[in-house]
This record gives structure tokens, sequence and C-alpha cells, in this order.
């Protein structure tokens, strides 16, 4: 399936924030998911000031075939990362920061340790601001789970990315089931008082049913999801997974008003949504739902 429908179109917002945001991030040393994953908002979102810092470096130790991240061994840890994300706060005033990271699973503590000082490096010097996560697995480990939900963190997202029959060919290197046990992990401690909202995205157009999407939607809101983007999934290269179907906004629509009536906080679906998309809009709308 080649021709993208006329309703997915990348939206084109250059104003002066998007440059003078490019330039910073070409002179910071530091790797965003905008640019590795090739995200489709990113003219939106930078024009908007918005920004999802990529930590533990670009190379991812996982093999998902409809992933642009690169591949491999990574390289060492930049001890100075939480400082240099500080700085670009600073000259554009963020006021909601959304953090996620490659999978490191050549690390004892799959990198958890790095994230709490990132963390704690940032709130050295802005105690206000609001921070989103957007974690790997880290091997549904329950200490490193605990870890992070009480990391001062606000949101906190992992991805259940894809009803499970895929997962053998697109994901090999995970399980759905350990997917649903980090956001169970997750609400158990919420639960136990850590303050944060659960947050987890699907992708559609690998060739599922709309059955298979409420199915899986069902799973992650069983395991205490608070907010939940759908998107339309696009092919990152020639090599990835190719996109079985296009989704009309129709049908998205019909998702949407599916998933409220399970009862998430929030939800977001439409063809370019991505996991930070609008991500401090749909924070207070979730505040607000509470």
């Amino acid at each position: 399936m080649d021709k993208k429908p006329s309703w997915i179109r990348n939206k084109i917002s250059l104003n002066d924030n998007f440059y003078y945001i490019n330039n910073l991030l070409k002179n910071s040393g530091l790797n965003t998911v905008c640019i590795e994953a090739l995200c489709p908002n990113r003219g939106e979102c930078w024009s908007k000031k918005h920004i999802t810092f990529m930590i533990l470096g670009d190379i991812c130790t996982r093999a998902c075939n409809f992933c642009n991240v690169k591949k491999g061994i990574p390289k060492s840890i930049d001890k100075l990362e939480g400082k240099k994300i500080a700085q670009i706060i600073k000259k554009i005033d963020l006021k909601y920061v959304v953090i996620t990271s490659v999978t490191r699973d050549d690390l004892k503590d799959k990198g958890v340790n790095h994230y709490l000082d990132v963390i704690e490096q940032i709130k050295g010097f802005f105690d206000d601001v609001i921070m989103e996560l957007l974690i790997p697995d880290f091997d549904a480990d329950a200490t490193l789970i605990k870890k992070i939900a009480f990391s001062q963190a606000s949101v906190i997202g992992h991805n259940i990315e894809m009803p499970k029959k895929f997962y053998k060919n697109i994901r090999p290197v995970t399980f759905y089931d350990k997917t649903l046990e980090v956001l169970n992990l997750l609400n158990i401690n919420k639960k136990k008082g850590a303050n944060i909202f659960i947050k987890s995205g699907i992708m559609v157009g690998f060739g599922e049913s709309i059955d298979d999407i409420i199915e899986t939607l069902q799973d992650i809101k069983k395991v205490g999801t608070d907010i939940v983007y759908i998107g339309q999934y696009l092919m990152p290269s020639k090599e990835a997974c190719p996109v079985k179907k296009y989704y009309s906004l129709e049908e998205f629509k019909f998702l949407k008003d599916k998933a409220r009536d399970m009862g998430f906080s929030v939800v977001c679906s439409l063809p370019l949504v991505r996991s930070s998309y609008c991500a401090y809009d749909s924070f207070l709308k979730a505040k607000n739902f509470s």
C-alpha cells in the first residue's frame, strides 16, 4: 500500500520557533525522538516549543520492525544529559518536558538510574517543570518500575503499540504480556502513592481488525491506563513492516468513542497522533478528569 490518503498529510508549521529549536538541538549534543523516529508532527510541535528528548543514546538494543531508531551496540552514556536538557528548557522556557529513551538491555539497571539522574539534574534547575516519561519495558522488573513511578514524573507512558498477534513478527524481542505487566506495575505503585497518570499508545494499520484494537484497548484499561493515544502506522523506511490499511477519520472517531466508553480519562485518536503529541494538553485534561 503506497499512496497515502488525503487526510494523512504532514502539517507544515515552520515559524521562527521551529528554526530556533532546530538550531539549538543541532548544537546541543542531545537526541530527540522527533528526529530519530521521523515524527510527522515535528514542524507543528517545534513551532509550539514542544520537544521530546531521547536519552541513553540513539542506538537501541532491540530490533522492532516498525521503528526508525538505529539498532546495534550502544555507546557510553552522557552523564550530562540532564544539564544539557535543562539548558534547552531555560532557553525556550519549557513548562512541560517529555523524555523518552532507547531500550538499553545491555545495562544492568536497563538505564533506570540514568533516568533518575536526568530528572534530578533538571529538577535541580527547575523544580516546577512538569515531566512526562515514555519508558521502555525495563524487563518488567518491579524494583526498577517502582523507582520510575516515584521519580517525580507526572505522566509515565509505556506503549502497547499493537495487538498481541503481531508481536511475534513485528516485536519479536518483547512480549505483549510483558508490556501489560509494565502498565500494571505502574498502576500498583500509583495505588501506593505515586502521583502519576499512566499513558499508553496504539498504532493501527498492521492488518488488525477493529475487534483486535478494541480488545487491546480493553487490556490496557484493565491494568490502569488513564490516557490512550491511537495513531496511524506509517512506514519509517522501505525495510520496515508495510502498511496494510490507512484508517479513515471516521474510523479514528469510532475508536475514540469506543475508548471513551471504556472509561479512559483522555483519548487522542487521529492519523498523525504520536506518543507525545499535545502531551501537555492531555495532562491537563487528565487532571480535570480526575
